[in-house]
């Protein structure tokens, strides 16, 4: 008859395990030195009736060196609010009975019971994602570097990265966009248009960059705000009771020469002309949008026909 048999020898391991050689080679001592006393085979067959009758005429000569080897078994924790694994042999009754809640390796036990949290289960083991992520919860709409801040990582954080933070800012606060990026670290640049909104306050349009970049530059539009393309645009929309040319260059910072057309001036109950050039005596200042125009001082005086010629212009 002959008796096949392993030795395995299980150990649980907080971090670190030890190395199994030296309970390999006690254990194999130890057998030994049963066979050749006879002590393993009476041991056996005292063990039940069965083994006795089958090693009834047994005799062990020789020992073949057994396989040994280390068994670290992970359990997912479910205690309270924790979603982690652990290998310190204290998991529950039923796991031991069940057997089939156990993994080889902390990777292993986190993907299979803790794959939307992988990265709190995994803890300093496992690679923090780099990328940015929103900073919810808090006061301030910013987004937080996953790399400077591994302590708060929301759960399944792979979802809401985002590889910079204007990526960021514009997914999960573009209602404060500009807020976001400022607060998260990122440079006004990131965020600046270029493009041109309305100042009411001082009747110009201004552009969407910096204050410090200087020119129209009126610092970063709100969110709420409309761009233009042009100020131009911006002054026909948003201020047409300025005229075009006026709105024009005080928005883009230029001198404003007017149109150079000739107009009524109603408090004077005479024809200007359209311009603010000191050395043309007919300049009567910019005129309003609403104002009208015309190409000649003769058709401008023709309005006011009950004014004398020559007492119609400033000339």
């Amino acid at each position: 008859t002959v008796v096949d048999y392993r030795i395995a020898i299980e150990e649980n391991c907080v971090s670190v395990c030890s190395d199994p050689s030296a309970l390999s080679t006690q254990a194999n001592r130890l057998l030994n030195d049963a066979i050749e006393n006879g002590s393993l085979v009476e041991s056996l067959k005292a063990s039940s009736e069965t083994l006795m009758t089958l090693l009834a005429n047994a005799m062990a000569t020789s020992l073949v060196v057994p396989t040994t080897g280390v068994t670290i078994n992970w359990y997912p924790n479910w205690r309270g609010t924790s979603s982690i694994c652990l290998n310190d042999n204290n998991e529950p009754t039923y796991m031991k009975v069940f057997g089939n809640y156990y993994e080889s390796s902390l990777d292993a036990c986190c993907r299979r019971y803790f794959q939307w949290d992988l990265t709190n289960c995994l803890g300093v083991a496992g690679s923090v994602p780099s990328g940015f992520y929103p900073s919810w919860g808090r006061s301030e709409t910013k987004c937080l570097n996953s790399t400077e801040t591994p302590e708060t990582l929301p759960y399944n954080v792979e979802h809401w990265l985002e590889y910079d933070i204007a990526s960021c800012c514009k997914i999960h606060f573009n209602w404060a966009y500009n807020d976001c990026v400022s607060l998260s670290g990122g440079s006004p640049n990131l965020v600046a248009t270029s493009k041109w909104y309305v100042n009411h306050k001082e009747e110009i349009c201004q552009q969407d960059c910096p204050e410090e970049g200087g020119g129209p530059c009126g610092g970063l539009v709100d969110q709420w705000n409309k761009l233009f393309d042009t100020a131009a645009a911006c002054c026909k929309e948003k201020l047409s009771w300025i005229t075009s040319t006026t709105c024009e260059s005080h928005s883009m910072l230029l001198p404003v020469v007017g149109t150079s057309l000739w107009y009524i001036d109603w408090s004077l109950q005479k024809c200007v002309k359209d311009c603010a050039d000191s050395s043309d005596v007919n300049c009567g200042g910019l005129a309003n949008q609403y104002d009208p125009k015309y190409s000649s001082s003769t058709e401008c005086c023709d309005r006011i026909r009950y004014v004398g010629p020559r007492e119609c212009t400033l000339e």
